[in-house]
């Protein structure tokens, strides 16, 4: 039914990888240019003249950039985000979508409070106290570093740059927080989300309904086709959300088993299943089954309106919740495939806009 091989599952894991991972190198990267222009600029300040000058001055912008970076960097530590799964739905016919009713919950997607959020919680406290009772001596703290480089700095660049020197500084620093802000905002925050995700998989959360189904279809599927899982399953006094979607699952493969796989699926629909992608990837393969049935027996063009819309809903939703999804529910439209599932939707327009 899934209809993908393990190699190809392999290296849609490794491409997502290395998309979430693309920021982290970029930082790596811009790290050690970095390093690797601070000690340029710092051989060129033991010459002398305007090579002393310029070295000495891009250390003095860097060292702004560094600070500012920080500044920017513990700014923008997400803390709580809320995502609002919801989807919009209007008041429908009675032939209207059957999932309609399945709204998602807002979901929490940053909500543990680590020990790098308490950090930059206190520090950005302490330095804005800090720096607003300190903001009278700026101008005293700029005389003092401009007359530290006059000391220090030798020929006609003693005049010059200490005279430049604050406003490269105070150039450093804003430029170094604007950029490490909308970094860590923009790039490195879905980063944090992702380690919430993983640490807090709404698959692993136990099954309060619906678990009289879910096992009997368990204990079915498992003196059918055997397998430790379903045997597990049938048998367990507690059963996950991934346990019940590993169900589903099989039901696709048996012949009618779409029918009790919708059953078990709209059981789920108000629990943390909703918040899988996974979840509405098999609720569009189940419709997708009936529809082919309904289809071949003839059924009324209202029937087929209803699997239709039930499709594209869970399909759009599978979407929405993981972009990755667009192929693997494509991949179920050629008929040529085991795993046909969504054959009659391959011409459809109003599917081939949500996979595409």
């Amino acid at each position: 039914m899934v209809g993908m091989s393990s190699h190809f599952r392999w290296w849609q894991w490794r491409q997502e990888e290395k998309k979430r991972s693309r920021p982290a190198m970029v930082l790596v990267v811009v790290g050690g240019i970095s390093v690797a222009f601070i000690l340029f600029l710092l051989v060129l300040s033991q010459f002398s003249g305007w090579v002393a000058a310029s070295g000495v001055g891009g250390l003095v912008v860097f060292a702004g950039m560094s600070a500012g970076g920080f500044l920017g960097f513990l700014f923008s530590v997400p803390r709580i985000m809320t995502k609002d799964n919801q989807v919009a739905v209007v008041a429908a016919p009675a032939d209207a979508d059957p999932l309609a009713r399945l709204a998602g919950k807002g979901e929490r997607l940053l909500s543990s409070n680590t020990n790098l959020e308490r950090v930059s919680e206190w520090l950005t406290t302490m330095l804005v106290g800090v720096g607003l009772t300190q903001i009278g001596s700026l101008d005293d703290r700029f005389v003092d570093f401009s007359a530290f480089l006059k000391d220090n700095m030798p020929g006609s660049q003693a005049t010059t740059l200490p005279a430049v020197s604050p406003f490269l500084l105070v150039s450093g620093l804003v430029a170094g927080f604007i950029f490490f802000y909308l970094y860590t905002r923009i790039y490195l925050s879905p980063l944090f989300q992702y380690a919430e995700k993983v640490l807090r998989d709404p698959g692993e959360a136990l099954l309060q309904v619906g678990v009289p189904k879910v096992r009997e279809a368990a204990a079915r599927l498992a003196d059918i086709a055997g397998g430790p899982s379903l045997a597990y399953t049938s048998t367990a006094s507690e059963i996950s959300i991934d346990d019940s979607l590993e169900v589903i699952f099989s039901l696709l493969y048996r012949e009618g088993g779409y029918a009790e796989a919708i059953d078990i699926g709209n059981t789920l629909a108000e629990t943390p299943a909703a918040n899988l992608a996974r979840y509405w990837y098999l609720m569009a393969a189940a419709y997708g089954q009936k529809h082919h049935e309904l289809l071949i027996a003839g059924a009324t063009t209202r029937e087929l309106r209803q699997a239709r819309n039930a499709v594209l809903s869970a399909a759009r939703r599978a979407v929405q919740l993981n972009h990755n999804y667009k192929f693997r529910l494509l991949e179920l439209t050629d008929p040529e495939n085991d795993d046909n599932d969504l054959q009659d939707f391959a011409s459809d327009k109003e599917f081939q806009q949500i996979v595409k």
